[in-house]
């Protein structure tokens, strides 16, 4: 598994299927309760104020709409993309059409770049020592 930091209280876990450590899951799951009911309340709050709304801080609504456990539905709001600024495909991929292909072209010229080397024959030599319980045994050829 790998380890990760957690966003609350900055110790270190292993990350697995969780975004922040089983210490700080309950209270991560309280907030996450506030912020659903602030929503169900005022669907059109923006994040900062659904965060003021709900008592939290604006990075833990950020991670929820990461997750994809709350997402925007406002018509006005709009998907920026991450690279240039311009108007994004969608929210799972944050980048607009232009760029999203220039990072496809990139990514395939540098896959075409990678040189592998070729696997090693393995011989056995003329001499080839073991240990055993009375000392080394020799194989020769």
């Amino acid at each position: 598994m790998a380890l990760s930091t957690c966003p609350r209280c900055e110790k270190l876990f292993n990350k697995g299927d969780a975004v922040v450590c089983s210490s700080c899951l309950p209270v991560e799951e309280d907030d996450y309760e506030r912020v659903r009911q602030t929503l169900q309340e005022s669907p059109e709050l923006s994040a900062e104020n659904v965060a003021e709304a709900a008592e939290i801080d604006l990075a833990c609504i950020l991670r929820f709409l990461h997750e994809g456990r709350i997402e925007t539905t406002a018509a006005n709001s709009t998907v920026v993309c991450g690279r240039c600024g311009a108007s994004g495909i969608s929210l799972s991929k944050r980048l607009c059409e232009s760029c999203l292909q220039k990072l496809n072209a990139e990514l395939t010229s540098q896959q075409g770049q990678i040189n592998l080397t070729k696997k090693k024959r393995v011989e056995v030599g003329s001499n080839f020592n073991a240990n055993n319980r009375n000392g080394p045994i020799k194989f020769q050829r």
